[in-house]
């Protein structure tokens, strides 16, 4: 497998005017793969039908909802963690420190060893580009 990436330019933060130029490696996105996409392709790894993939898959996401919302790291084995995280105002006094405190809920998600190790396999493209003239 390989990744297309482009040279993009940036300006340098925090220069007026934007100071010196740049240019970086930005990945090429193709359109995002859906749920029903997966279970299609699982069905013909399987000798499941699609409806009942697609059917574990949203019970699963379903699941996984509910742990995150109970504060709860969820571990999907090789692929790596889920894990609720707030962003706090900072207060002098721990008394101070209540629900109003909380600036947001996100979550985060932390890869695997094996899935780390299975990307550091990809090779990177670079997509040519005509110049504007």
């Amino acid at each position: 497998m390989s990744i297309m990436y482009k040279a993009v330019p940036k300006a340098q933060p925090g220069v007026v005017g934007g100071g010196q130029i740049k240019y970086y490696a930005s990945i090429i996105r193709e359109r995002p793969v859906g749920i029903r996409k997966i279970a299609t392709e699982i069905s013909k790894m399987t000798s499941l039908h699609t409806t009942d993939i697609f059917g574990v898959l949203e019970s699963f996401l379903d699941r996984m909802h509910t742990y995150l919302e109970e504060g709860r790291i969820v571990r999907l084995g090789d692929m790596g963690s889920f894990s609720p995280a707030i962003a706090s105002y900072g207060e002098d006094l721990i008394e101070d420190v209540d629900k109003r405190t909380i600036k947001r809920l996100k979550v985060n998600f932390r890869p695997s060893m094996e899935l780390n190790d299975r990307l550091s396999t990809v090779k990177f493209v670079k997509q040519d580009v005509e110049p504007i003239v």
